[in-house]
């Protein structure tokens, strides 16, 4: 079974930032896809590339945006890729950018290749996200893509730097709107993968440095922990964060979650007994925490907050919580409502 892609959930921010301004209900798009907002002690957690691509999808449709994902890079500084996005801004060069990405990439988006090709005098930067995703599921992320590529390459910090051609995945789309750099450069659309052909000898030209000060250095311990906790790495105690990330799907259990972090489920089985716990356990007290917490929002109906935890009706949920609390999911509503009066 193959591993779920998986991607930092701090790629989320830069999109709520832009549609924000936007006036896009936001939390409504999220809700259906299953996610939350981020927040700066969740910024470095894994969720599913998947419900990324059902949330910047529902809303490029929803809201008419359909070069959402060049709007999302205009608000995607490094500073949002922590200690990728770090050792990406120290790049001198355009061939240490791409030989930086092509190692590291994964650290951040586990869906996400990288490589370069040579051909004759013309080197080619390509780019290619999961196959896993469902049919033209990977639109809006590979407009990003594009962007977040050229970006590193210094195309928009004075480089002097221009593509020979560009090739893209998607429909046709002016990418001269976005980057007038552009404008005289040949694009190809409909390509099995993302391509950013160039002559060879900008590959040993030194780039314009980032403003460095702007993005959080990370120390060695905090650079071990990052690599520790990919998503292609993930450790046992982030069992919880993959059954959260989850949660809603009909058939999650022991299978689906070891096909998140990428284990066996007798592996994930020997780990937990080790500790004395087991998947059973750790399922059941990651919907508790859940379940308060959605309890917490009065305007969600319980249909909604059952559907969530995965369970096939709202009368399972109903006996579980009662189970764990002593009393029902509406009763602890109005017990905490007091409380906070």
């Amino acid at each position: 079974m193959q591993p779920i892609p998986l991607v930092r959930k701090v790629a989320l921010a830069p999109a709520i930032a832009h549609l924000t301004t936007q006036g896009v209900p936001v939390d409504r798009y999220l809700r259906a896809a299953k996610l939350s907002a981020p927040t700066p002690d969740t910024f470095e957690s894994l969720i599913p590339l998947r419900q990324l691509c059902v949330f910047l999808n529902s809303v490029a449709d929803g809201e008419g945006m359909h070069d959402l994902g060049f709007h999302i890079a205009g608000n995607l500084g490094m500073e949002f890729l922590g200690s990728y996005g770090r050792l990406v801004a120290e790049a001198l060069t355009f061939h240490e950018t791409i030989q930086i990405s092509r190692e590291m990439c994964w650290t951040y988006n586990s869906g996400l290749q990288i490589w370069m090709e040579r051909h004759g005098d013309q080197a080619k930067y390509c780019l290619k996200h999961a196959e896993t995703l469902p049919p033209g599921g990977n639109r809006v992320i590979d407009h990003l893509g594009l962007a977040n590529a050229l970006a590193a390459t210094g195309i928009d910090r004075g480089s002097g730097w221009r593509p020979t051609r560009i090739e893209l995945t998607t429909d046709p789309i002016d990418l001269g709107v976005h980057f007038p750099e552009l404008n005289e450069t040949p694009v190809r659309f409909n390509q099995p993968y993302t391509a950013i052909w160039f002559d060879h000898h900008w590959l040993s030209r030194p780039l314009p440095l980032y403003e460095l000060s702007l993005i959080p250095r990370a120390d060695d311990n905090e650079r071990a922990s990052f690599l520790t906790n990919s998503p292609s790495r993930i450790p046992i105690g982030q069992l919880e964060q993959a059954i959260e990330s989850a949660l809603g799907h009909p058939e999650i259990g022991l299978q689906m979650t070891a096909a998140i972090v990428g284990m066996s489920p007798r592996t994930i089985q020997r780990h937990l007994a080790e500790k004395g716990q087991s998947f059973s356990r750790l399922f059941q007290s990651v919907r508790f925490r859940m379940a308060q917490q959605l309890l917490h929002d009065n305007s969600m109906p319980l249909t909604e907050i059952a559907s969530r935890l995965s369970y096939a009706d709202l009368s399972n949920f109903i006996r579980a919580f009662k189970r764990w609390t002593g009393v029902g999911p509406n009763e602890f509503r109005e017990l905490h409502h007091e409380d906070r009066h």
